[in-house]
């Protein structure tokens, strides 16, 4: 089953709003929300098209790495369209961010 974008977006914006957070889409095709402490959530909805990428392993490593202010690193959560999970899952192990806390993999409703 394949979800669009635009319902990931909706659904990533949806869930930051029902944590108190006010989500903004970024240019980069992310959602991001400023919390309390000044934590920044980074959400990426994640499209079969997204995997067939050759650049999408490294952009998945750049933003596991983008820094808040205070140095600990912005907690990254991906949501995946259903038929691209597994697909996804995959990448993340393979490029080690499998084992990261800071990078949770959400399934999509």
């Amino acid at each position: 089953m394949s979800v669009t974008r635009d319902e990931l977006i909706a659904a990533l914006e949806e869930y930051y709003r029902s944590c108190g957070l006010r989500p903004e889409r970024a240019p980069d095709g992310t959602v991001r929300a400023r919390g309390f402490g000044g934590v920044t959530w980074i959400g990426l909805p994640v499209s079969a098209a997204d995997l067939d990428d050759a650049a999408f392993e490294a952009r998945l490593v750049d933003l596991a790495g983008e820094r808040m202010p205070t140095g600990e690193p912005c907690p990254l959560e991906l949501l995946p369209s259903p038929d691209c999970a597994e697909r996804l899952y995959a990448i993340l192990e393979r490029v080690r961010l499998g084992e990261h806390g800071n990078v949770q993999l959400y399934a999509a409703a």
